[in-house]
């Protein structure tokens, strides 16, 4: 029996498969001046930020973001986040630090209709920094999130190749 996806997910991998530009969504928070950003997820990937952005240069530390959870996407090999009551669950990744304006908007579009980019307060070397995030809401999670977890680890041994070729091969 064939897993359904979500319906956005569908564009998303149809649109990549054949070339196709991915619609642009409007997304929660737009800026004209760099942003920190919090990536958790495929962007942690060095070749697919610099994909995705073209901006390979900036400054990334590692942070940590309490009251989300992470899990892998339903029937597919990237992660998805969310915003839960329970402040000890946390997702670990960086901060990319002053991500210019045409960065973003690559970022928005590869990020594209189901995640929302939304400011956090992310803990940074022992520092909340104010950054944005792409998360999904919680009326989203039933539909989006496996029972699989998602780490960096599991992405880079099992999918990286696969999802490198089908998004940016």
């Amino acid at each position: 029996m064939k897993t359904r996806l979500h319906p956005a997910i569908e564009a998303r991998t149809k649109c990549r498969a054949q070339a196709l530009p991915i619609p642009f969504y409007r997304f929660s928070i737009m800026h004209a001046s760099p942003r920190h950003v919090f990536v958790y997820g495929t962007l942690l990937v060095p070749k697919i930020w610099t994909a995705v952005t073209g901006a390979p240069d900036l400054i990334e530390k590692p942070a940590t973001l309490s009251g989300h959870r992470i899990a892998r996407v339903r029937g597919g090999d990237f992660p998805v986040i969310t915003q839960v009551a329970d402040e000890t669950s946390t997702v670990k990744g960086a901060i990319r630090f002053d991500v210019p304006p045409d960065a973003l908007r690559r970022l928005d579009k590869y990020e594209d209709g189901f995640y929302l980019r939304e400011t956090i307060s992310a803990k940074c070397e022992g520092e909340a920094i104010a950054a944005d995030v792409y998360r999904v809401s919680a009326s989203n999670v039933t539909d989006l999130f496996s029972d699989d977890h998602w780490t960096l680890e599991w992405f880079e041994k099992n999918a990286l190749d696969r999802y490198w070729n089908r998004h940016f091969g």
